[in-house]
């Protein structure tokens, strides 16, 4: 029994940072292709590199430490999926203004990514076309 608990609780320790790191690479990719048309600098790729990186490193060390008696088992498949299905519940929920949470995370997301890549939306979305002798205005 003590050990279904043990196995539980790795699976959402580990579930969790698999879903960190998963948030992590997303953003390493978005702000590669960022400084790659100069609307981030190097500092963004970087962060984004060690938000991905370092959960997978300690996912691994956790299950390095366990290694030696652990068998995947169905506590452990359990414990990988509370995290994730725990912010899908969340992310269900209505906001004060009667619209889903998540709805307003992704239009969060959308927002920042659209920063860091240059998309103006006031001109529908020209993405980095403009120039550095335009004065940061849309033709």
């Amino acid at each position: 029994m003590q050990y279904s608990v043990i196995d539980f609780g790795i699976g959402v320790i580990i579930g969790g940072l698999a879903l960190s790191a998963s948030w992590g690479w997303l953003w390493l990719i978005i702000s590669t292709v960022g400084l790659a048309r100069g609307a981030c600098r190097l500092r963004v790729v970087m962060n984004s590199l060690v938000v991905g990186a370092s959960p997978l490193m300690l996912a691994w060390g956790i299950w390095w430490l366990r290694a030696e008696a652990f068998s995947p088992q169905v506590a452990f498949v359990a414990g990988l999926c509370v995290l994730p299905l725990l912010f899908t519940g969340l992310g269900l929920r209505k906001a004060p203004d009667g619209r889903r949470v998540g709805r307003h995370m992704l239009e969060g997301i959308s927002h920042l990514r659209d920063e860091l890549l240059g998309t103006h939306r006031e001109c529908g979305g020209c993405d980095h076309d403009h120039g550095a002798d335009r004065a940061g205005g849309c033709p």
